[in-house]
């Protein structure tokens, strides 16, 4: 295959008053036509601004220190803004991580979509725009076409957006195809759909694809290459099969080992120790010296050069010298066991204390002209004290609106919320309870960048539920308080002067989970809380909620799409389908013993592990 792109050596750094931030570190690649090349790697690696250095999307504080790009052989690195506004759209495009951030809240999603086919489409005919729009429509997955006429973005869920975003991205067929973590927001049936929806283009228009994503599971089933960048630099590429069955570089069996297949039966995840280092001063040698529990004395003082382990496959790492032959250190061996799941029994007593009774909820959203959207119809679960129970289904299936409803964000249709035997729907008992609701209620939602004050500190951010409910904080002050929760979710104190624009998508998640728990609830509601994070601080996120849990004995509606951390964390599971709650059971019934077609379906979505043992005879089993 020839090579569409080719990075040589690309450094990309940002001028803060702080000092130059090192975010791309002399990264060299190629991306040949019609191959899906996963980059992977924690928050704030470089990922993101890998990619849109190639677009030259950056902010003016960004530079390209050196290296070159080059597009079918021709180095764009010094082309001008309007040369490369021939270049997107038609030759690059790019779909990204916070859907809401491309769509236009004020355009309905079909006028966004028919917007891009204009642009790209010269003189096409009203009719072929029409026929343009329904040709993307159906080929992202999205049905009922004449209601997309009417809906806004806020009308779809995140899921569904998402796929507006992907229909624009494919609205002149581009040679290439920029992912920037496309599935994060997106439910395993989705995710897999927008998987073979990649594949399809990739078939169809011989697209290349640069997928950038978290997920080690959705790179080993959508990649052909998977390149594993770590602060900056590309520590290890290859074939999939090299990355998840030979891998060689220490970071790369963190990042496997910190996946939820690999913890079946444990009380924790693993998580790799420390935090990435500020790119504003890298480390002398190896930047992951720190964290890398086989580091020799080398990695303190040099940085590794790629050692070739095959023709394909390269890994950046003093332990492929020759010199270390004779130490004897091997890759771990990642096996996913299958265990009895016994679960834990809980006394009569304990289950018979209800926290969250609700009863028959349902929820209509007016769309217009009088027509209505019933999101939520007839729910009825409990959630008991000290108990995680998961919620799981399809984007726009309803799990949100529950949680907003529980939350008093909505005020449902119908139906009946009793939180400590109190009716939330009714009014009168709100207000006259309103401050202990307030207090012992949190919730985080799947938006973060929603859901925090752009022109707050992090440091106000996390006191602001404090502040609010005048709670005295229990380490003397409020900035005490954040920064102490800070170190809960793995942010370091340098971050509490800086505002959330100034943070990784993961990053402001964190922040928002900080928040949530400063107030030590007794329900928290969390709204795909771990979607924007990387399996490594995922990990520390849900050994986190799982230790605080059981030390503080607070309730749990986990809201998620990723089936391996629900099975994992919670105790119970209720799975949704178009507003109706299909099936509950225990995580043992759930995932073991699927009754509902739809669960079953669900369950075998789930994106395993290449690299686990048994992998492919657990999924014909299910």
């Amino acid at each position: 295959m020839s090579e569409l792109l080719e990075v040589r050596n690309l450094s990309v750094s940002f001028d803060t008053p702080a000092g130059e931030i090192q975010a791309v570190r002399d990264v060299s690649f190629c991306v040949r036509a019609g191959e899906v090349l996963a980059v992977v790697g924690e928050t704030g690696c470089g990922k993101s601004v890998l990619c849109k250095s190639i677009l030259r999307l950056l902010p003016e504080i960004a530079r390209i220190k050196k290296g070159q790009i080059l597009l079918n052989g021709v180095d764009i690195t010094g082309y001008r803004e309007q040369d490369m506004c021939r270049l997107r759209g038609r030759f690059f495009a790019m779909v990204f991580q916070n859907p809401m951030t491309v769509l236009n809240p004020s355009m309905s999603v079909w006028a966004q979509i028919a917007e891009a086919v204009k642009v790209y489409g010269r003189n096409m005919s009203r009719e072929e725009v029409e026929q343009r729009v329904i040709q993307l429509l159906d080929l992202v997955g999205l049905e009922d076409l004449k209601k997309r006429r009417q809906q806004y973005p806020y009308h779809l869920s995140g899921g569904m957006q998402q796929r507006c975003v992907m229909a624009i991205a494919l609205a002149a067929e581009p040679k290439l195809l920029f992912a920037d973590e496309p599935t994060t927001a997106l439910d395993v049936t989705i995710q897999a759909q927008i998987l073979d929806l990649i594949k399809e283009v990739q078939a169809r228009l011989h697209t290349a694809t640069v997928f950038v994503t978290h997920d080690l599971s959705v790179a080993a089933k959508a990649a052909d290459r998977v390149a594993v960048m770590y602060a900056g630099k590309i520590v290890e590429i290859g074939t999939t099969e090299e990355i998840f069955q030979d891998s060689r570089h220490p970071y790369t069996w963190g990042l496997m080992r910190a996946l939820p297949a690999f913890a079946r039966g444990r009380d924790s995840l693993y998580s790799i120790p420390g935090m990435p280092p500020a790119l504003i001063d890298p480390p002398k040698g190896d930047a992951f010296a720190c964290r890398n529990e086989y580091a020799l004395a080398i990695d303190y003082e040099k940085q590794p050069p790629m050692f070739q382990v095959t023709d394909t496959h390269f890994a950046a790492t003093w332990l492929l010298d020759e010199r270390a032959e004779g130490l004897g250190i091997r890759a771990p061996v990642f096996r996913m066991e299958e265990e009895d799941c016994q679960e834990e029994q809980k006394s009569p007593e304990a289950a018979a204390k209800v926290l969250l009774d609700v009863q028959h909820l349902t929820h209509v959203f007016p769309i217009s002209s009088g027509k209505t959207l019933t999101a939520v119809d007839d729910v009825s679960f409990q959630i008991r004290r000290g108990e995680i129970f998961g919620l799981i289904g399809e984007s726009g299936s309803g799990k949100s609106t529950v949680a907003r409803c529980i939350m008093n964000v909505y005020r449902p249709a119908g139906g009946h919320i009793l939180y400590q035997g109190i009716d939330i729907c009714d009014s009168r008992e709100f207000r006259a309870h309103k401050k202990m609701l307030q207090s012992t209620r949190q919730m985080i939602f799947q938006d973060c960048d929603g859901s925090l004050n752009r022109r707050m500190k992090v440091c106000d951010i996390i006191a602001e539920p404090m502040r609010l409910q005048h709670v005295k904080p229990p380490r003397g002050t409020y900035r005490a308080e954040a920064a102490f929760q800070m170190q809960h979710v793995g942010l370091a104190a340098a971050y509490l002067d800086q505002y959330p624009c100034a943070l990784s998508g993961g990053q402001r998640q964190r922040v928002a989970i900080a928040r949530a728990l400063s107030m030590e609830p007794a329900l928290l509601v969390a709204d795909e809380p771990i979607a924007s994070l990387d399996v490594s601080m995922q990990a520390q996120i849900v050994n986190l909620f799982r230790h605080l849990q059981k030390e503080q004995g607070f309730s749990f509606l986990f809201i998620a799409h990723d089936l391996a951390m629900v099975e994992f964390l919670c105790d119970r599971v209720g799975v949704m389908y178009q507003g109706r709650l299909v099936e509950t059971g225990s995580v043992k019934e759930i995932f073991h013993h699927p009754v509902h077609p739809y669960t079953q379906k669900l369950v075998a979505s789930m994106p395993l592990p290449a690299c686990c043992t048994g992998w492919d005879e657990r999924r014909q089993n299910r």
